[in-house]
């Protein structure tokens, strides 16, 4: 369908609604129409940006899906999909950017934003860590492992390999589970138990294990969601 008078008419009135009033204004599917006009020029985004949200039932739950099941939704094709997904990796490096300006991480709630848009809506199960000095700055991450959908292999010494490279005083480890349940399983309260002892040996606290998912987190040290 090609994008006529009234329907460019429309989307002009869309922006400058949102430049005047801001989010607050729009609807959700609102929102996803705006944004899908840019890299679907040529299409009635209101009717994809409606059937985006019905598939997968939330706004935000859209940007969690992967490309091929962004695209099996009719409209969306190769460039709407990675539109969608450049929007994920767009906040994801703001939060990242956020965690590394920190003056210190202080308390799980401190990276659970960023870890959770990083691996959480990942099909496979993946191992994170995050490094920090003495005075608790991030000062490197890196995904260690990607899995299969329901285990990532660990081995210790790739888990402290990185953090002595650089120089690190503390860790934090995330995992996703991509079930969607940020529970954590007596495999991962042991290993948790497991890298906190052999990690002292080298001097480097282990300040908390994080399990999530695309809407939450789990702190294994204090036992609560974040």
């Amino acid at each position: 369908m090609n994008v006529s008078d009234s329907q460019s008419g429309h989307r002009y009135r869309l922006r400058e609604r949102f430049l005047k009033s801001g989010r607050s204004s729009f609807a959700d599917y609102e929102l996803l129409e705006m944004i899908l006009a840019y890299a679907i020029p040529r299409k009635d985004t209101k009717i994809i940006a409606k059937e985006l949200i019905s598939t997968f039932g939330t706004f935000a739950s859209v940007f969690d899906q992967p490309a091929e099941k962004l695209q099996a939704v009719e409209g969306i094709g190769p460039s709407g999909a990675a539109f969608l997904l450049s929007i994920r990796a767009i906040l994801t490096r703001y939060l990242e950017q956020q965690a590394q300006r920190a003056k210190a991480i202080s308390s799980p709630e401190d990276v659970a934003d960023f870890v959770r848009l990083a691996i959480g809506a990942n099909q496979r199960e993946c191992l994170m860590l995050l490094c920090m000095n003495a005075a608790n700055r991030l000062i490197h991450h890196e995904i260690l492992v990607e899995g299969t959908v329901d285990q990532a292999p660990v081995y210790p010494r790739e888990i402290l390999k990185p953090a002595l490279i650089h120089n690190a005083t503390a860790m934090i480890l995330v995992h996703n589970h991509p079930s969607g349940r940020a529970i954590p399983s007596e495999q991962d309260n042991n290993m948790t138990d497991r890298i906190t002892t052999l990690a002292s040996e080298f001097n480097i606290v282990l300040h908390d294990h994080l399990i999530v998912c695309p809407s939450q987190a789990f702190s294994i040290k204090t036992g609560r969601s974040l």
